[in-house]
Protein backbone atom coordinates (compact mmCIF):
# COMPACT_ATOMS: atom_id res chain seq x y z
CA UNK A 1 0.00 0.00 0.00
CA UNK A 2 2.07 3.36 0.94
CA UNK A 3 5.66 3.36 2.89
CA UNK A 4 5.51 3.33 6.25
CA UNK A 5 8.19 4.46 8.77
CA UNK A 6 10.81 2.28 10.49
CA UNK A 7 8.77 2.75 13.77
CA UNK A 8 5.08 1.83 13.12
CA UNK A 9 6.86 -1.10 10.80
CA UNK A 10 8.46 -2.43 13.52
CA UNK A 11 5.42 -1.77 16.39
CA UNK A 12 3.00 -3.88 13.77
CA UNK A 13 5.21 -6.58 12.78
CA UNK A 14 6.27 -7.17 16.22
CA UNK A 15 2.32 -7.31 17.20
CA UNK A 16 1.15 -9.30 13.81
CA UNK A 17 4.46 -11.96 15.05
CA UNK A 18 3.27 -12.65 17.93
CA UNK A 19 -0.13 -13.44 16.55
CA UNK A 20 0.95 -15.42 14.33
CA UNK A 21 2.98 -17.76 16.43
CA UNK A 22 0.35 -17.95 19.29
CA UNK A 23 -2.06 -19.01 16.22
CA UNK A 24 0.37 -21.79 15.25
CA UNK A 25 2.02 -22.79 18.12
CA UNK A 26 -2.03 -23.25 19.69
CA UNK A 27 -1.34 -27.25 18.90
CA UNK A 28 1.59 -27.55 21.25
CA UNK A 29 -0.36 -26.05 24.12
CA UNK A 30 -3.83 -26.98 23.21
CA UNK A 31 -3.57 -30.29 21.40
CA UNK A 32 -7.48 -30.63 20.52
CA UNK A 33 -8.83 -26.77 20.31
CA UNK A 34 -5.05 -25.37 18.90
CA UNK A 35 -5.75 -27.61 15.90
CA UNK A 36 -8.40 -25.49 15.07
CA UNK A 37 -6.58 -22.06 15.89
CA UNK A 38 -3.46 -23.06 13.94
CA UNK A 39 -4.49 -22.35 10.22
CA UNK A 40 -5.19 -18.65 11.40
CA UNK A 41 -1.39 -17.92 11.89
CA UNK A 42 -2.11 -16.84 7.75
CA UNK A 43 -4.19 -14.61 9.00
CA UNK A 44 -1.39 -11.72 10.14
CA UNK A 45 1.26 -12.86 7.60
CA UNK A 46 -1.00 -11.87 4.90
CA UNK A 47 -2.05 -8.74 6.88
CA UNK A 48 1.17 -7.82 6.92
CA UNK A 49 2.07 -8.26 3.42
CA UNK A 50 -1.14 -6.43 1.92
CA UNK A 51 0.64 -3.53 3.97
CA UNK A 52 3.60 -4.03 3.04
CA UNK A 53 5.25 -7.02 1.28
CA UNK A 54 8.69 -6.45 3.04
CA UNK A 55 6.47 -6.70 6.47
CA UNK A 56 4.96 -9.74 5.32
CA UNK A 57 8.19 -11.34 4.47
CA UNK A 58 9.20 -9.70 8.14
CA UNK A 59 6.84 -11.42 9.67
CA UNK A 60 6.97 -14.76 8.27
CA UNK A 61 10.70 -15.30 8.70
CA UNK A 62 10.15 -13.55 12.50
CA UNK A 63 7.79 -16.14 13.24
CA UNK A 64 9.39 -19.19 11.97
CA UNK A 65 12.65 -18.40 14.32
CA UNK A 66 10.89 -17.57 17.40
CA UNK A 67 7.92 -21.25 16.57
CA UNK A 68 11.97 -23.18 16.25
CA UNK A 69 11.91 -22.30 20.11
CA UNK A 70 8.77 -23.83 20.71
CA UNK A 71 8.18 -26.65 18.13
CA UNK A 72 10.27 -28.01 15.39
CA UNK A 73 7.61 -29.86 13.58
CA UNK A 74 5.51 -26.50 14.03
CA UNK A 75 7.87 -24.31 12.11
CA UNK A 76 7.91 -26.29 9.27
CA UNK A 77 4.35 -26.42 8.95
CA UNK A 78 4.06 -22.53 9.32
CA UNK A 79 7.06 -22.50 6.47
CA UNK A 80 5.57 -24.50 3.85
CA UNK A 81 1.59 -24.28 4.25
CA UNK A 82 0.04 -21.69 6.13
CA UNK A 83 2.82 -19.23 6.14
CA UNK A 84 3.59 -19.83 2.49
CA UNK A 85 -0.33 -18.81 1.77
CA UNK A 86 -0.04 -15.80 3.70
CA UNK A 87 2.94 -14.10 1.78
CA UNK A 88 1.17 -15.25 -1.69
CA UNK A 89 -2.35 -14.08 -0.93
CA UNK A 90 -1.29 -10.81 1.15
CA UNK A 91 1.02 -10.29 -1.68
CA UNK A 92 -1.27 -10.62 -4.63
CA UNK A 93 -4.68 -10.17 -3.60
CA UNK A 94 -4.65 -6.23 -3.97
CA UNK A 95 -1.38 -6.36 -5.91
CA UNK A 96 -2.62 -8.66 -8.92
CA UNK A 97 -6.53 -9.08 -8.10
CA UNK A 98 -8.12 -12.64 -6.37
CA UNK A 99 -7.96 -15.07 -9.16
CA UNK A 100 -4.45 -14.93 -9.44
CA UNK A 101 -3.86 -14.94 -5.97
CA UNK A 102 -6.17 -18.06 -5.76
CA UNK A 103 -4.10 -19.66 -8.46
CA UNK A 104 -1.11 -18.80 -6.58
CA UNK A 105 -1.43 -19.55 -3.37
CA UNK A 106 -2.99 -23.09 -4.41
CA UNK A 107 0.11 -23.70 -6.48
CA UNK A 108 1.81 -22.54 -3.36
CA UNK A 109 0.02 -24.72 -0.91
CA UNK A 110 0.14 -27.63 -3.08
CA UNK A 111 3.61 -27.55 -3.24
CA UNK A 112 3.96 -27.08 -0.04
CA UNK A 113 1.87 -30.23 0.98
CA UNK A 114 3.88 -32.31 -1.19
CA UNK A 115 6.60 -30.90 0.30
CA UNK A 116 5.79 -32.33 4.15
CA UNK A 117 4.19 -35.61 2.53
CA UNK A 118 7.13 -37.14 0.37
CA UNK A 119 10.39 -35.08 1.82
CA UNK A 120 9.43 -33.98 5.35
CA UNK A 121 7.33 -37.20 6.12
CA UNK A 122 4.55 -35.46 8.34
CA UNK A 123 2.41 -38.28 9.93
CA UNK A 124 -0.43 -36.75 8.99
CA UNK A 125 0.58 -36.25 5.32
CA UNK A 126 2.08 -39.56 5.01
CA UNK A 127 -0.35 -41.71 6.39
CA UNK A 128 -3.33 -40.02 4.35
CA UNK A 129 -1.34 -40.12 0.60
CA UNK A 130 0.11 -43.86 1.64
CA UNK A 131 -2.46 -45.72 -0.23
CA UNK A 132 -2.63 -43.36 -2.93
CA UNK A 133 -1.06 -42.95 -6.41
CA UNK A 134 1.31 -39.80 -6.57
CA UNK A 135 -0.88 -38.01 -9.08
CA UNK A 136 -3.94 -38.92 -7.41
CA UNK A 137 -2.37 -37.77 -4.31
CA UNK A 138 -1.37 -34.00 -6.10
CA UNK A 139 -5.55 -33.81 -7.64
CA UNK A 140 -6.14 -34.46 -3.92
CA UNK A 141 -3.87 -31.82 -2.74
CA UNK A 142 -4.53 -28.98 -5.45
CA UNK A 143 -8.50 -29.52 -5.37
CA UNK A 144 -7.91 -28.85 -1.55
CA UNK A 145 -6.04 -26.34 -2.06
CA UNK A 146 -7.93 -24.09 -4.52
CA UNK A 147 -11.60 -24.51 -2.16
CA UNK A 148 -9.10 -23.23 1.09
CA UNK A 149 -7.29 -20.62 -0.57
CA UNK A 150 -10.45 -19.47 -1.84
CA UNK A 151 -11.98 -19.28 1.67
CA UNK A 152 -9.13 -17.35 2.75
CA UNK A 153 -8.80 -14.92 -0.27
CA UNK A 154 -12.85 -13.92 0.50
CA UNK A 155 -12.19 -13.57 3.68
CA UNK A 156 -9.76 -11.47 4.08
CA UNK A 157 -10.86 -9.28 1.44
CA UNK A 158 -13.80 -8.72 3.12
CA UNK A 159 -11.33 -8.08 6.34
CA UNK A 160 -8.93 -5.66 4.90
CA UNK A 161 -11.65 -3.58 3.50
CA UNK A 162 -13.16 -3.49 6.92
CA UNK A 163 -9.77 -2.52 8.12
CA UNK A 164 -9.70 0.31 5.44
CA UNK A 165 -13.14 1.15 6.22
CA UNK A 166 -12.65 1.48 10.32
CA UNK A 167 -8.78 3.50 8.98
CA UNK A 168 -6.91 0.91 10.65
CA UNK A 169 -4.89 0.31 7.82
CA UNK A 170 -4.49 2.78 4.71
Amino acid sequence: MKKMNIGRFICIGGILTAIAVLFQSAPVFLPTIGLVLSPLSTLPIAIAAVSSISLGFAVFFSSTLILVLVNVQETIILLFTTGLIGIFIGTLLYRKGILISILFSSIALTFGMMFLTYIVGISAFVDFSSTLSIPLTILIFFSFSLIYTSIWNICLRKFINYLIKIKLIS
